[in-house]
């Protein structure tokens, strides 16, 4: 693989992907944290607007409470019901208000004594052109403290009603149950006008009554009106103020330029930190290559020797270490000049790498020296590729025109065989290459371990003293 692309690889895993995962958590968390903030502003502001619009209805029910406990409990009225009914006189000084839709006096039996709805005094039962809510007004009224008024929102012909009942008694019986069980009723419509009223006082724009059995407005807020048996019924809604979306749409610029801003920002950051990865890459291919022939130097050999040969990789720790020193390289130096000796240098190079597997290495020492490691502790096969490089280095190299003929010899130590110490692997093969320079270059000398009274066959002295 290129370097550079490895170092591409490497930059882009370590780099810039933390960098732009970091980027993309941090947005995530900014947008997060606004819809977060905005779900809940939003929830907090629904609410709090039908709490308003409970108030509201409140309001309301209390005034028409107020209203209705005022005429019920007065001396006047419980005369002229409970003592001789006298409707015409309940009709001229009770019944007088017009925005009372619907004004009803009923006995202890619920029979209606008097009827006016809509300005209209009607021999009608209040039950009979009322829903049943009415009446479940009346028992609930019956069935708790007599002296307290109950009001209750019901639906009459599809449009809301706010009706209040109490019981009529005189002032002295104020806090005694009402004489008798009669009752008074007075029903106020919560029309177009009253609805305008509420929204406007209370800001809840566009405020609606929706029926139970009308279409349901979708996104609406909602404030859902109780039966008296808890089941859902009516709805009062609106057009709900939601601050949250406000919010979104207040900080969603802000988020888009700060996406902007950090996008910039890290192709900026990441154009100069890998330029400064190539400037290191460089630095570090200048510190362990050599800058004529590119091949490893003495530094990067001893590091791959050091990993090949680490004795937890068990028997995959071996290798076969050639030691190359170039006969007659000082005679082209000479004859040719340092230009021809370096295009020797180069040409050299370049055929080792030829030999070169996968898993080998060939490094350059210095001067003319090199050395090859190949992954192999078969003396065979060791022998074999160094014979074929003896042979490819020996031919002729090309330079100006010119033809530069050196020799070369070789000397190999083998790992495990002869240790795994990586120093003492290349000072074995260094004497080996010694003994094959004095016994005549030009030939692969092995390694042979010998005492100072025998040598092995063909070995010089020099190995014997060096106690090799």
């Amino acid at each position: 693989m290129n370097p550079t692309t490895s170092l591409d690889r490497r930059f882009f895993l370590r780099v810039i992907m933390p960098m732009f995962g970091l980027i993309a958590l941090l947005l995530a968390g900014a947008i997060a944290g606004a819809l977060m903030l905005s779900s809940k502003q939003n929830h907090l502001s629904i609410e709090f607007q039908q709490r308003t619009a409970k108030n509201a209805l409140g309001h309301f029910a209390d005034e028409l409470a107020g209203r209705a406990a005022g005429m019920a409990g007065r001396d006047e009225t419980a005369a002229h019901v409970i003592g001789a009914f006298d409707a015409e006189w309940l009709v001229s000084h009770l019944a007088t208000d017009e925005s009372d839709n619907f004004f009803f006096v009923l006995g202890p039996d619920d029979r209606t004594l008097l009827s006016r709805i809509d300005g209209r005094v009607e021999p009608v039962e209040a039950r009979g052109v009322l829903p049943p809510t009415f009446s479940q007004m009346i028992a609930r009224w019956r069935a708790g403290r007599l002296a307290d008024t109950v009001t209750q929102l019901i639906a009459v012909d599809g449009a809301p009603v706010l009706f209040a009942i109490t019981g009529i008694r005189a002032v002295a019986d104020a806090e005694k149950p009402a004489d008798g069980g009669y009752i008074l009723a007075i029903g106020r419509r919560i029309d177009r006008a009253s609805l305008q009223y509420i929204a406007e006082t209370f800001m809840l724009p566009n405020l609606d009554y929706e029926p139970a059995s009308g279409q349901t407005t979708e996104g609406a807020g909602r404030l859902r009106l109780m039966s008296q048996d808890g089941s859902m019924t009516d709805s009062l809604v609106w057009d709900p103020i939601l601050p949250g979306d406000q919010l979104i749409k207040a900080l969603g610029p802000g988020l888009v330029l700060a996406f902007a801003a950090y996008l910039v920002l890290t192709i900026v950051v990441l154009t100069f930190a890998r330029r400064a990865a190539r400037i290191i890459s460089v630095s570090e291919e200048k510190a362990l290559h050599d800058p004529l022939t590119g091949l490893p130097n003495r530094l990067l050999l001893l590091d791959r020797m050091q990993r090949q040969l680490d004795p937890r990789r068990g028997d995959d720790a071996r290798a076969a270490v050639f030691y190359l020193d170039l006969d007659g390289f000082k005679d082209v130096n000479d004859s040719a000049g340092h230009a021809a000796g370096d295009a020797v240098l180069v040409g050299v190079a370049r055929r080792l790498r030829e030999f070169c597997r996968a898993e080998d290495t060939v490094a350059r020492l210095g001067g003319d020296e090199f050395v090859m490691v190949i992954s192999t502790d078969d003396r065979r096969v060791a022998e074999a590729r160094a014979e074929a490089v003896l042979a490819a280095l020996t031919s002729p190299y090309h330079h100006n025109g010119h033809l530069l003929a050196v020799g070369v010899s070789i000397g190999v130590a083998m790992a495990p065989e002869h240790g795994l110490d990586v120093a003492a692997l290349l000072h074995k093969a260094d004497a080996a290459l010694y003994a094959a320079k004095q016994g005549g270059k030009g030939t692969v000398r092995f390694y042979r371990k010998t005492t100072r009274s025998e040598r092995a066959d063909g070995e010089p002295a020099a190995l014997e003293a060096a106690g090799l």
